[in-house]
């Protein structure tokens, strides 16, 4: 498995712009050796000597990278290998990827992960929905930005939505959370929320309206009218 890891990290490092910085100062990102998302993608279509492996063994593979390599980029091509396998993962995957969160320290990473459990969840919610709730009751970010951006990561009439109840249920306990990211979590959940269930999700923000951060409150509110808005403005202040 070494070797593998070895091998990306090694083609990664071909790729590093010393010039690229966006990642690292405009987003915010760790451990980045300059490699922008397009490029990367570009990369990873090429493969590598274990592409062909069968994807049993691939999963593997992309586990073992996943947990040992500290470079964004290398991370990020795990994420990408189960990203580009959203239509065919299911419960034999989430064996490894429920445990992809505990390296996650950052809101790229997050996302994307966020995204493929979004169709684990809505494939199998028995299955996930346990360990959503832990995480939604845990002390580390990720973990509840997850809890709750997993369960509609981007509202769609081709998806299956969980019940606007669920959702507002997970979503109040972490109002009161410090972290940035959880609060744009929050605003982007509720934002997804209100395309579906516009009357249930506008009760629970004007409910809240005061103790809704600027970030969760600015993404909740984007989809809404101007008068919508400008009365919960008011009620802010």
């Amino acid at each position: 498995m070494h070797k593998f890891l070895l091998e990306v990290e090694r083609e990664i490092r071909k790729l590093a712009d010393k010039n690229y910085k966006a990642s690292n100062d405009r987003f915010n990102i760790p451990r980045s050796v300059g490699v922008s998302s397009e490029k990367l993608k570009e990369r990873l279509k090429t493969g590598f000597s274990f592409s062909k492996l069968p994807d049993v063994e691939q999963w593997k593979i992309w586990n073992f990278i996943m947990r040992n390599s500290r470079l964004h980029e290398t991370q990020m091509s795990a994420l990408r290998f189960a990203e580009n396998r959203i239509e065919t993962i299911g419960k034999q995957e989430w064996n490894y990827l429920r445990g992809w969160v505990d390296f996650i320290d950052n809101w790229a990473h997050s996302d994307v992960l966020s995204k493929v459990y979004s169709f684990l969840f809505e494939r199998h919610p028995d299955l996930i929905i346990t360990t959503l709730k832990k995480w939604n009751k845990s002390k580390n970010p990720w973990k509840e930005r997850a809890s709750i951006v997993s369960l509609i990561y981007y509202a769609s009439p081709k998806r299956k939505a969980p019940p606007v109840k669920l959702i507002l249920e997970m979503i109040e306990p972490l109002i009161q959370v410090k972290d940035k990211y959880v609060q744009k979590g929050i605003g982007w959940t509720l934002r997804e929320s209100y395309n579906l269930y516009p009357k249930e999700t506008l009760e629970f923000i004007s409910a809240y309206v005061k103790k809704l951060s600027a970030d969760a409150f600015s993404y909740s509110t984007e989809k809404l009218n101007k008068q919508t808005k400008s009365e919960l403005k008011t009620m802010r202040k």
